[in-house]
């Protein structure tokens, strides 16, 4: 019983988590007033400029807002393969 009450609450956790981290993105996206297609336009010229200098891998690469206080950052992660010369 206590091993199906474990499994049950990972998930329930898991998704609250999930929901939690959703709530907060659109909390900082209406903090900015940044529209989410400007978002989208943002981080196709961002991969555009990295790739520039880089070859990367566009599966993996991640975009995300955090905001810490009033402070909103856009933390973007490029998985690099090679440098290009």
């Amino acid at each position: 019983m206590q091993l199906l009450d474990w499994l049950f609450r990972k998930s329930s956790d898991d998704a609250r988590s999930k929901a939690k981290d959703r709530m907060k993105q659109m909390l900082i996206h209406d903090r900015l007033e940044l529209p989410p297609d400007r978002l989208s336009s943002l981080e196709e010229e961002l991969v555009a400029v990295v790739c520039r200098y880089f070859d990367i891998d566009r599966d993996t690469t991640r975009f995300d807002l955090q905001q810490y206080e009033r402070k909103a950052s856009l933390i973007a992660n490029f998985p690099l393969v090679r440098s290009k010369t």
